[in-house]
């Protein structure tokens, strides 16, 4: 999977071809929104890098970790989106 997806969905805006884009949107916002309810911006998206093998690094403060019960629903999420 990858960033693939959004590439394609950004090449498909540009080239005009807007039915196109709105699929690979419809397609990517169920992700973005499961990952995005579990806590703020950017804590989820780091985690779920790290949990697919592209460890950021720390957050900064004030941000802290998912709690092991986020990172838990993470992981499922990931999971049912065949990501893990």
């Amino acid at each position: 999977a990858g960033i693939r997806p959004l590439i394609a969905l950004c090449k498909a805006h540009d080239a005009g071809n807007l039915e196109e884009a709105r699929r690979w949107h419809h397609k990517l916002f169920p992700l973005c929104r499961d990952m995005l309810s579990l806590s703020t911006n950017p804590i989820p998206i780091k985690a779920a890098m790290k949990l697919v093998g592209r460890d950021t690094g720390d957050l900064r403060l004030p941000m802290t970790p998912l709690t092991a019960d986020e990172e838990s629903t993470l992981r499922n999420t990931l999971a049912g989106y065949g990501l893990l």
